[in-house]
């Protein structure tokens, strides 16, 4: 290492600069000691930052794919795990971060801390949006929550972690050079001592060489856990010398790229990585010769495709950054691509779900309205006509009822692919809920599309539905009407499909019915449509009133009376009293007779309860012998519902209504029609102490032979038959017989439409229990405080299916 004359001038001089050399020496080891200490402190640092970053990432991401499993599961308990998980995703989240801002941070490092924190506190409202919602069943709409608000703010807070992951891989490089170029100063200025002086610079070379040697290893132990670091990361890591040749690659980027580190090292960067645009499949010339390094990979859209050199291919966003010496110079790069392959079919998954069925594969009514609006925009704008054809299937109930769902989602999968064979390529056809499609004909006039109607209205005739042993026949009604600029909006094209569709049926089912706006049948259903929205409003405005008229019984005095019928009233928008038969039928045609029973029930309980246990009581005190009871009608879609008979039990208790004044109204052809239904639903009530009339008798099936299963303390004689009594023996006989039978079921009989003196007298001859009509009281408001539909706080109980 020394030449001998250099020796020689050392050893004379040894003795003049010993002391000298002696200072100096320590002087050199204690710096380099200290360079030492606060290198490994240094890399330390950054390894526990880059680890806890890779931390949080992973959190993230396994929050957001937690998010994505829960939409897409059907089992409540893994939906339920997967929610555990998912919060626990951000808990393990907040303590990486709390711990990384309990480090020392540089200023670029707490400014990307400060816009991650302010990305994630956009998206992690968006997610635990989506996440409540998928756990209250309302996993479409939170599907398209995810897609259009959960993804893109989530990805903003990836970008930000990777922006401070590779700050750190910077840090650490950057450290790793000064620390190199501190160490070899170091060690050149102890051999420059260590020359002054033979004995002792040789002693002090040696020493010196062992010390940088203990360094060299330390620096080699510090670059080996970077790459053990770099090895544990999810995502694909490159490094690349200045000219862009690779350096490194962990063991994700071989993977990905199909190279070994030993393989492609010292290979130009374009050699090894192959990336594509994923729309048109061509090579991304991303880097060519003498282009920047740290430039290279900017500026072009992502996600891209990078095929592998085994062929495969992968959706990877990038990033890229470039390794600097303390000077600044660039002397390499790292980037890094996070595969995306699975997220993007997830995503993909997603959206076709939110656009289509299930279950034939059709696009769904969400779709299918926004492809309207767009024909209905293109007719507004170009004069062009097209046309929409709303089909329903006519016998689709009867496969149901005889063979079960699953034979009805089979039929519904064969007549979607029936119907598609039948539509024209630019037709669209979908199926908008239920038993009923839809097919919209672009640029088709309305001559063409009754042919095209009428062709799948044949098909559905001729098609027969074999299920096991069972063939069945099945026709399809259809409603006809185009699409063009006298329409208003989309809404009015479905309504008018809709109503021809109906006419259809009505007229017999299996035809095409083409809408006309003159058509007095079609007038009849947009009349009943009009008073859903009338009705609705009402309710929201507090127009729908309760009244109330007596029942009274023929062998006591009036004045007794303490049985009353509560009637409904609907005050129009001018003022005017309309009674229930204006906009009954249409409540029951479009299925809102629930929504008005639960209003009338919440209404009258939450006004009259206590008022009513306070007289209950105070009768029952005083030995009261004449009954209290008020008649409440119930639509047969009430009986029919489920819920609704846990609902009308928690009004009870929760207004503590005594049961026993509660008398519930029900039709014949309601009982009838849902026979097993409402002998359940009255022998529940009935065991809370509730009574039961049966309404309307002799209007319905009239078959005495149907009073033996039903549980009815009350018949109620249809006033069509009570208001001719006196002149027609046929009614007075049906009326007396009606009265006969119902007293050997131990039956009480209500008279309805009592409206003379002659008709209470006649009444009363025949011996009828109790008495209902001008004749004997008229309706009078009853004075209630009108509650909301549903109250803030309290969702009626089936809310979902009213």
């Amino acid at each position: 290492m020394f030449n001998t004359d250099t020796r020689h001038v050392v050893i004379a001089g040894f003795s003049l600069a010993l002391v000298l050399m002696a200072g100096l020496t320590v002087i050199g080891l204690r710096q380099m000691a200290e360079i030492n200490m606060q290198f490994e402190a240094i890399t330390q640092q950054h390894v526990v930052k880059s680890t806890l970053i890779a931390k949080m990432r992973t959190a993230a991401r396994e929050r957001v794919l937690l998010l994505l499993a829960m939409a897409l599961t059907s089992d409540p308990f893994e939906r339920d795990d997967q929610f555990m998980r998912f919060n626990q995703g951000a808990s393990d989240f907040l303590e990486m971060r709390g711990r990384l801002t309990r480090m020392r941070l540089s200023r670029d490092e707490q400014f990307i801390l400060d816009r991650q924190r302010a990305m994630t506190m956009i998206s992690v409202p968006i997610q635990e949006r989506a996440a409540e919602m998928i756990m209250d069943g309302k996993a479409g709409e939170a599907k398209e929550i995810l897609i259009r608000e959960a993804f893109p703010a989530q990805e903003r807070v990836f970008e930000e972690l990777a922006k401070l992951y590779e700050l750190q891989n910077q840090n650490t490089a950057t450290a790793s050079a000064e620390a190199e170029k501190a160490y070899d100063t170091a060690y050149l200025l102890l051999i420059a001592l260590g020359a002054l002086a033979v004995l002792s610079g040789v002693l002090i070379a040696i020493f010196v060489t062992r010390t940088v040697t203990r360094a060299k290893e330390a620096l080699f132990r510090e670059k080996e856990l970077a790459e053990v670091t770099l090895h544990s990361i999810g995502d694909a890591v490159m490094t690349t010398d200045a000219a862009g040749h690779l350096d490194y690659m962990n063991p994700v980027a071989e993977n990905l790229t199909g190279w070994r580190t030993h393989e492609a090292h010292g290979l130009p960067l374009n050699k090894v990585l192959n990336l594509l645009n994923e729309a048109t499949r061509k090579p991304i010339d991303y880097f060519s010769q003498g282009a920047a390094v740290d430039t290279a990979l900017t500026g072009f859209s992502a996600p891209t495709l990078l095929q592998g050199r085994h062929g495969r291919e992968y959706v990877v966003e990038n990033s890229s950054a470039p390794i600097l010496d303390r000077e600044g110079k660039t002397i390499g790069s790292v980037l890094v691509f996070h595969d995306v392959t699975q997220s993007q079919l997830l995503a993909q998954e997603l959206s076709w779900q939110a656009s289509h069925d299930a279950l034939t594969g059709l696009i769904n009514r969400h779709e299918f309205e926004r492809r309207m609006r767009e024909l209905l925009e293109s007719a507004r704008n170009g004069a062009k006509e097209h046309a929409l054809l709303y089909v329903d299937l006519d016998q689709f109930k009867v496969v149901n009822d005889t063979c079960g769902h699953v034979a009805g989602d089979e039929l519904l999968r064969q007549l979607a692919g029936l119907f598609h064979k039948k539509v024209r390529d630019t037709d669209i056809l979908a199926r908008l809920g239920g038993d009923e499609f839809g097919v919209l004909l672009e640029s088709c006039p309305i001559e063409h599309a009754l042919r095209i109607a009428e062709g799948l209205r044949e098909s559905a005739q001729d098609f027969r539905f074999l299920w096991m042993d069972k063939v069945f026949e099945v026709g399809v009604s259809i409603g006809l009407t185009a699409i063009n600029a006298h329409h208003a909006s989309p809404e009015s094209v479905l309504i008018a499909a809709d109503a021809a569709c109906y006419a259809a049926k009505n007229k017999g089912r299996n035809r095409v019915h083409v809408y006309q706006p003159d058509d007095i049948e079609l007038a009849q259903r947009h009349g009943e449509m009009q008073w859903v929205s009338r009705i609705t409003k009402a309710l929201e405005q507090g127009r729908i009133v309760l009244y109330q008229q007596p029942i009274t019984p023929t062998d006591g005095p009036a004045g007794d009376a303490e049985h009353y019928e509560v009637l409904l009233r609907l005050i129009d928008e001018s003022g005017e009293i309309i009674t229930p038969s204006a906009f009954i039928p249409a409540a029951e045609r479009y299925s809102i007779m629930t929504n008005i029973d639960r209003w009338v029930i919440r209404t009258l309980f939450s006004a009259k309860g206590m008022e009513w246990r306070g007289r209950w009581n105070e009768r029952a005190a005083r030995g009261a012998d004449h009954e209290l009871l008020y008649s409440i009608n119930l639509s047969g879609a009430s009986i029919s519902d489920d819920d609704f008979l846990n609902f009308l039990r928690e009004q009870i208790r929760l207004y503590q209504v005594p049961p026993q004044i509660l008398c519930f109204e029900i039709t014949e052809t309601a009982a009838i029609t849902n026979l097993h239904k409402a002998v359940h639903f009255m022998q529940d009530l009935k065991d809370l102490g509730c009574r039961f009339a049966l309404d309307d008798f002799g209007s319905g099936m009239s078959s005495f032979a149907y009073l033996k299963n039903l549980p009815v303390d009350f018949l109620k004689i249809d006033g069509a038959f009570i208001v001719d009594m006196l002149h027609d023996p046929v009614d007075l006989a049906l009326v007396d017989a009606i009265n006969r039978v119902a007293h050997i079921l131990g039956m009480r009989t209500i008279a309805e439409s009592v409206e003379s003196e002659a008709i209470v007298e006649k009444l009363k001859t025949l011996r009828v229990d109790y008495l209902q009509g001008f004749a004997v009281g008229k309706p009078e408001s009853l004075v209630v405080s009108s509650v909301a539909l549903y109250p803030p706080g309290q969702r009626a109980v089936g809310e979902e299916r009213s």
